[in-house]
């Protein structure tokens, strides 16, 4: 997705403008640019990167248990967070659904109606959507670009659940992304009232974590193995005789 970062004002010393002398400045070690970000306005003041990125680094997919969900008010509170989703095109393709209280029975309905040849006891997915007394379905919506293909819509969509449930942790509520067989079936997305230009990615289950149910460890990440450098160029093909 495309994006375009703001840079912050220029610094000179004795002038201003493209030729203008930058005096260099001594900032501690993995600060550089910190001031800048503030000055920009884009960080607020006294924000705490290191305490940002240990909760970026605790997200867990938690079971969740009772009756507490963040209500109508907090819930909006926290979408006005996913605004910054990368975006090309500012298109905004996707959107949620609340599914609260018999809301989420009439999911398992819909699952019963969509379980036809995969399970022998259709209960086992209807019951699912109980799990939690919060479900907001993550909708993702193409709408036709000439520079924004469906693929990059769908990566914007799945920005914003991630983006969302991030918010979500911050908050204190568990949240788990759940997906599954059923989340394309037809009775499933006629519950949702879907359009043809829109797919169903999946359920954000959220609630107060289950004291009951053990932690995930936390996951370790192989830098190396994720992150590399552009292949070593190769000698042009000779022209065949």
């Amino acid at each position: 997705m495309t994006e375009h970062t703001p840079q912050p004002p220029a610094e000179a010393a004795g002038g201003s403008g493209p030729s203008a002398r930058r005096e260099p400045r001594n900032e501690p070690a993995g600060t550089a640019g910190a001031d800048g970000m503030e000055s920009a306005g884009l960080h607020p003041a006294g924000f705490d990167r290191e305490a940002f990125l240990t909760a970026m680094a605790s997200r867990r997919s938690l079971a969740s248990s009772g009756d507490e969900a963040p209500d109508d008010q907090e819930l909006a509170r926290l979408l006005r967070a996913v605004a910054p989703v990368a975006d090309h095109a500012g298109l905004r393709p996707w959107r949620f659904i609340a599914l609260r209280g018999d809301d989420r029975k009439a999911l398992g309905r819909a699952f019963d109606d969509a379980t036809g040849t995969l399970s022998d006891d259709p209960s086992v997915y209807s019951r699912r959507p109980l799990r939690s007394p919060l479900l907001l379905a993550l909708v993702g919506v193409h709408r036709p670009h000439p520079k924004v293909p469906e693929w990059e819509q769908h990566a914007s969509a799945a920005g914003a659940g991630h983006l969302l449930s991030l918010a979500l942790w911050a908050a204190g509520w568990a949240v788990h992304w759940r997906t599954g067989p059923l989340v394309r079936s037809e009775p499933v997305r006629r519950l949702h009232g879907l359009s043809e230009d829109e797919v169903l990615m999946g359920w954000l289950y959220i609630g107060r974590p289950d004291p009951q149910r053990a932690r995930p460890k936390p996951r370790e990440l192989d830098v190396d193995a994720v992150l590399s450098r552009l292949p070593a160029p190769q000698p042009p093909l000779r022209a065949q005789d």
